[in-house]
């Protein structure tokens, strides 16, 4: 199995994305399958397996590109939105999806 090696920059980027979406270290890295040591070390710029990477993307909600390089603008967008579904009551997501559908069943002229 591929290591993927020390990167700073990576670690902040997952470290940013698990406080946004408001898990502890402790949460994340149970959800992950690793010790939070070990998900400290990550947020470090630690190296890690490619397994842990499949993990990190499910966990986080973003993509392998956005975790190892930083694009991912598209990831950004629907990682916020599902933060904010998560806080709703039923009503509040039936509502959301009916403007959802409502809005790609209008044609936007570009």
């Amino acid at each position: 199995m591929a290591e993927i090696k020390k990167d700073f920059a990576r670690g902040n980027r997952i470290s940013e994305k698990r406080k946004k979406l408001g898990m502890s270290q402790d949460e994340m890295a149970e959800r992950i399958g690793i010790c939070r040591q070990a998900l400290s070390a990550i947020e470090n710029g630690g190296a890690f397996k490619t397994q842990t990477l499949e993990k990190l993307v499910s966990v986080l909600g973003t993509s392998e590109r956005y975790i190892l390089h930083g694009n991912g603008t598209d990831c950004e967008l629907i990682t916020e939105v599902m933060v904010l579904l998560q806080g709703m009551d039923e009503l509040q997501l039936r509502q959301c999806l009916a403007m959802i559908k409502a809005m790609k069943s209008v044609s936007i002229e570009k």
